[in-house]
Formats: structure tokens, C-alpha cells, sequence
């Protein structure tokens, strides 16, 4: 695996050559889908709630519900993709909290890995060099020469079109309903912003990243900014921290962003220049000592120093540790592990930069971005900072490394990784809560056009067979063997047809969505209990995502109050895990939880040993 292999195309190649020939999103029928519906509540509900179900989902079949598929059936014949925006402005842009902690996605940069050193000393040079690789790779993406997305030797193709949002993109708030602002374009479709911005100390710095014949800088040349930024940020005061006011519920930040632009043309123009910079980068004065520290940090750290609403951002600690963040309704996680697969194998195949370059280089001019406040924002954003500061740490983020073995010993086993670890995480949370999950895993749809994302529901009647068959003193060892692969087996059915489009969340969103627009009553079909019991709604208690099989894994925020969120990136010898669960739930504890998954890898590893050997006797 190399970089030249993995990102760059060949000269007849675009990023996005496979974009408009890619399939429409199917639309299932609604027939199929109630069916599936009905099998994934049948682990939570009694017989008597089942059957009340079996009703409500008749009627709905029979009435409103055909009728909504006949016009949602008329949208999809219009449209490649049937969901459009609604994904990303019901799922995302409707919700008031504020994105961090709650609603951004981060991921810890373990450059242990390609042995860059992590420490105070080497700090400069490394942040150089982050952003110079950085950089690498908004230029591929920007001359569309960045490899194509696929897999299986290029027989699956995906969409690219979320690179596009990965750089100069924000979400910008509003007073109801939020919206994306994308400033980026391709070579091919005019001239993007060249323009970075650094925010350190509650103060905002903004250099331009080309030069004049459009080549990035030299890592030696940011070196050097990066040098005249610290002395900066280390002599002088503390600035006013205006990035502070994007960490509020999105109603006031809304109102108060609305305010900012109407004091001055100055002030709509230097937010421009905020929202639409290239790259933005958070230097934060916090010293992580490890990996989960950094992960900790990401969703708190330096409010100051901020900008929340940016697609992606990344975080430089003091002391040497990065984390890479991303506003959810812009891409998902792959988007990030591509980048950070990226700048890994950019750190180990690049070499050293010549450093005595430094005292030759050509002094990079730095703009300083500073709004006129008045008295009604400069008491806003201490209200908001102060709010920050009493809600305290309220997700609390753990990582840590199951290293016993990974994803060789389970294909050994003739069991397919992920649904090895799917089947695992719930019986780590059946032991510890001795209760069922409603379950979400991400099922990847980007081999159809624009497509995102389906939910798989996990907790499939095989995995709820295994469950109690593990909670039961007569289950001999060979009996859970077998309830254990038929529950990794089926699963691994379930998220094959889930990508084929035979999933069931997408279309009963996609069902509300179309009542919603055509102003009509909700249907009764969502105030079923077992709907929400079962996951609907975004009531999943196990919020789950694996990263593939490198050691980048980055996580989000758990979907309920009392559930937790569990990511994680499977190599040939060792599970990469973040788990994120709320301080304020009284009934988890990331910590705990991990202690039972690690030891539920070790139990059934014992298990399926045992068998082989008495198999050979």
C-alpha cells in the first residue's frame, strides 16, 4: 500500500470520471420494506405489541402509505438519487444543538504509526509538514487527479462528489433550519480559494497557500509562518474569540451571525473569508499525552479558537498531537479515513524536508481577520463561553486497542470481520446491561449516484437468538459456536442486501420526508412504540461504524442519552476502537463497556480454538 497506488489517478482519469455513470438510488417496494420492517422488531416486542405492530403496519401498507410511495416513486423517476437533500437537511440541519460536542466527527491522527515524533520539539516541523500534505491533497482533489473512488480492483466504482465538500465548505447556521455553503471548485470549474486560515488564542491569521505560478508551498515555507504565528500567539494578547459564538445552539448562533454581518461590510467580508478558506486549522494550546486525550480534546479543547461550522478542520495540539474533525452533513467518516490514510502514507514515503531551505525562503504575507464587535456580541460570547465551560466534558470518549488478535484470525474462521466484531459489540452490551441494543451500523451506498449512507439495523433475529442462547446454562459450548456463526453469517446477509438498497431506514425516511413536503399528517406508522423501541427515529442505542482495515478510527457522539457510540478500524492483527458514551447517563460506562467487548474477543476466540482442536482429535 503507497500512496502513488492508492491516490493518484492516471492522466485520462478524473476524480469524478465515475460520478454520472454511477446507478440510480433504488427505491424499494414499499411491500419489501414493511417486510423487513416487521423482522427487525420482532427481538423487541412481546407478542402482543408485534401483533398491534402487524396492524399498524397493514393500515399503513394498505392506506397512506401506498399513497406516499406512489409519490415518492414519481420523485425517484425524476431523480437519480430520490433522496437529494433531505438526508442532509432533515437527518442534520433541522437539529438546534450545537455541533460540538454533539453532531462532529473526529479523528485522532496516530502518526506513532509512521514514526513521526509526538513531542513539543518537532512540533513545528511536523505541523509543517501536516499542512504541506494537507495541501497535496486539496491539489489533487482541486486538478481532479486524485484516484478515482473503488474497490475490488476497480470493479465497484463509487462517487467522489464529497471530496468536493471537503475543503472550503461550511454549514452555515440559520434561525430553523441550517444550509451548506460549498466556495470549492475544480480546476475545471473556475478559481477556488487559496487561502488558509490559522486560529490560535481567539485570534484568527489568514496566508495564501500557492504561489504565484499556482503551486503549493514548501513545507520550509510554512515553516516559517508557522514560526512567526507562535511568537505571535506566545507575546501577545489573547484576541477576542469570536470563533466562540459558532459553539452555540444554532438558533443564537444564527441570530447573532446575522448580527455580526449587519455592523459593517468589513465584518460580512472577513467572514466570507473565514467560511470559505481552503483549509482551517485550530492551534490549541492544550498538551494531550495520548491518543485518548487527543480524542477528548477534539470535541472540547480551545472554544476560542474554533470555528465549528467548517467541513473540516484540523487540530494542532501544542505538544505535538493532531486530531482531523468533520461536520457530519457535509461527508462521511470515509471521506476523512481516505485523508488520513493519506497524510500517514504521505509522512512515511516523503522524506524530511531540507530545513536549512528556511533561512532562503520568501516571507509569506499573513492578514490578521478581525470583526467589529460591539457590546451586544462581545457579552455573547461570553455567555456562550461561560455556558461551554459549565457544561463541562458531557461525552466522554475513550480509545483504546484490543491487540490480541484481528481480522486474519477471524477470515481463519471463515467469518467476515465486521460482522465478527457487529455480533461481539452486542453481546459485550447484552452481558452488561443484560438487555437487547436497538443497533445501527453504516452500510455504504456511494457505489450508486450520490449516494451516502444506510443503516443496517444489527440486531437481527440471529444475533437476538445468539444473545439468549448465551444467556442460557443448557447452551453447550458447540451450541453457541453454532448460534455465533449463523448471527455473523446472517448479518453479513443483512449488510450485503442493505447496499444492494434493500434496507429499510432510508425509505421510511424517505416516506416521512415525502408527507412532510406535501403537507400532509404524519402517519400513525411512526408513533408506533416498537418503531422507536427498535432504532426508528434515531432512537438506536448502539451507534456503530467501522473505518476498514487500517488503524484510523474516528468516532461521533452516541444517538441516545443512555446508548453509546462505537467505532472502529479492524488490521490484520488488533482492533482500533473508539467508544463514546454521555457523562450524565446513569446507566453506561465507555470504560466498562470496552472491558467486557475486549474480554468477549478473548472468550470467543477461546471457543472456536477449542472446537478446531477437538475437530482434529
Amino acid at each position: 500500500m503507497d500512496r502513488a497506488s492508492l491516490f493518484f489517478g492516471g492522466q485520462n482519469e478524473s476524480t469524478f470520471s465515475f460520478d454520472e455513470t454511477l446507478p440510480a438510488l433504488p427505491l424499494p417496494e414499499l411491500r419489501d420494506t414493511m417486510k423487513r420492517y416487521y423482522a427487525s422488531l420482532q427481538p423487541f416486542g412481546t407478542p402482543e405489541e408485534l401483533a398491534n405492530s402487524r396492524r399498524i403496519i397493514d393500515e399503513f401498507a394498505n392506506g397512506i402509505g401506498a399513497e406516499l410511495q406512489a409519490k415518492l416513486k414519481e420523485r425517484a423517476a425524476k431523480m437519480k438519487n430520490w433522496l437529494g437533500s433531505w438526508w442532509e437537511d432533515n437527518a442534520y440541519h433541522m437539529m438546534r444543538l450545537p455541533l460540538l460536542p454533539y453532531q462532529i466527527m473526529s479523528m485522532p491522527c496516530q502518526m506513532i504509526h509512521v514514526g513521526v515524533p509526538e513531542r513539543p520539539d518537532y512540533m513545528l516541523k511536523s505541523f509543517a509538514r501536516q499542512i504541506h500534505h494537507t495541501l497535496e491533497f486539496w491539489d489533487l482533489v482541486r486538478s481532479e487527479t486524485i484516484k478515482p473512488l473503488s474497490s475490488n480492483g476497480g470493479k465497484i466504482k463509487y462517487s467522489s462528489a464529497l471530496y468536493k465538500y471537503f475543503y472550503s465548505t461550511s454549514r452555515v447556521p440559520g434561525e430553523e433550519q441550517d444550509h451548506i455553503e460549498k466556495h470549492f471548485l475544480t480546476k475545471s470549474e473556475g478559481r477556488t480559494p487559496t487561502h488558509l486560515i490559522i486560529t490560535g488564542k481567539g485570534r484568527q491569521f489568514a496566508f495564501n497557500c500557492v504561489h504565484e505560478d499556482d503551486t503549493i508551498l514548501t513545507a520550509p515555507e510554512i515553516l516559517v509562518v508557522l514560526q512567526r504565528l507562535r511568537s505571535i500567539l506566545d507575546y501577545e494578547p489573547v484576541g477576542d474569540g469570536v470563533p466562540a459564538l459558532t459553539h452555540d445552539d444554532r438558533t443564537s448562533w444564527a441570530k447573532n451571525r446575522n448580527h455580526l454581518m449587519s455592523i459593517s461590510e468589513t465584518n460580512k467580508q472577513t467572514l466570507k473569508l473565514v467560511e470559505s478558506s481552503n483549509i482551517s486549522i485550530c492551534w490549541d494550546e492544550h498538551q494531550p499525552q495520548n491518543t485518548e486525550e487527543s480524542s477528548q480534546l477534539s470535541i472540547y479543547g480551545d472554544y476560542h479558537s474554533r470555528w465549528a461550522d467548517r467541513s473540516s478542520c484540523i487540530i494542532a495540539f501544542k505538544n505535538g498531537h493532531y486530531v482531523y474533525t468533520g461536520e457530519h452533513s457535509c461527508y462521511d467518516g470515509t471521506i476523512s479515513a481516505s485523508f488520513a490514510t493519506f497524510m500517514q502514507l504521505s509522512f512515511l514515503e516523503v522524506p524530511e524536508p531540507d530545513w536549512s531551505e528556511v533561512k532562503d525562503t520568501k516571507l509569506v504575507d499573513i492578514q490578521e481577520l478581525k470583526f467589529e464587535l460591539d457590546d451586544r456580541l462581545k457579552s455573547e460570547i461570553k455567555r456562550v463561553l461561560d455556558e461551554v465551560e459549565k457544561r463541562g466534558i458531557d461525552v466522554t470518549v475513550t480509545f483504546e486497542v484490543f491487540d490480541d488478535y484481528g481480522k486474519e484470525f477471524m477470515k481463519s474462521q471463515k467469518l467476515h470481520p465486521d460482522s465478527f466484531v457487529q455480533v461481539l459489540m452486542q453481546w459485550a452490551y447484552y452481558q452488561m446491561h443484560h438487555d437487547i441494543a436497538p443497533t445501527y451500523e453504516t452500510a455504504l451506498m456511494r457505489h450508486y449516484y450520490n449516494g451516502r449512507t444506510e443503516t443496517l439495523r444489527s440486531c437481527t433475529n440471529a444475533v437476538y437468538e445468539f444473545l439468549k442462547a448465551s444467556d442460557s446454562k443448557s447452551t453447550t459450548d458447540e451450541q453457541l459456536l453454532q448460534a455465533f456463526r449463523a448471527a455473523v453469517n446472517d448479518h453479513r446477509y443483512q449488510m450485503d442486501e442493505a447496499r444492494k438498497g434493500n434496507g429499510i431506514d432510508r425509505h421510511l425516511f424517505g416516506l416521512w420526508c415525502i408527507a412532510f413536503e406535501n403537507k400532509l399528517d404524519i402517519p400513525a406508522f411512526y408513533d408506533d412504540p416498537l418503531y422507536a423501541k427498535s432504532g426508528g427515529g434515531g432512537n438506536f442505542v448502539l451507534s456503530s461504524s467501522t473505518l476498514g482495515f487500517t488503524p484510523n478510527v474516528g468516532f461521533v457522539a452516541p444517538m441516545t442519552l443512555d446508548g453509546y457510540g462505537i467505532f472502529y478500524a479492524i488490521t490484520s492483527d488488533a482492533i482500533y476502537i473508539n467508544s463514546t458514551a454521555y457523562r450524565d447517563s446513569i446507566k453506561t460506562s465507555a470504560r466498562k463497556y470496552n472491558a467486557i467487548f475486549f474480554e468477549s474477543f478473548r472468550r470467543i476466540r477461546r471457543l472456536l480454538e477449542q472446537q478446531k482442536i477437538e475437530s482434529n482429535l
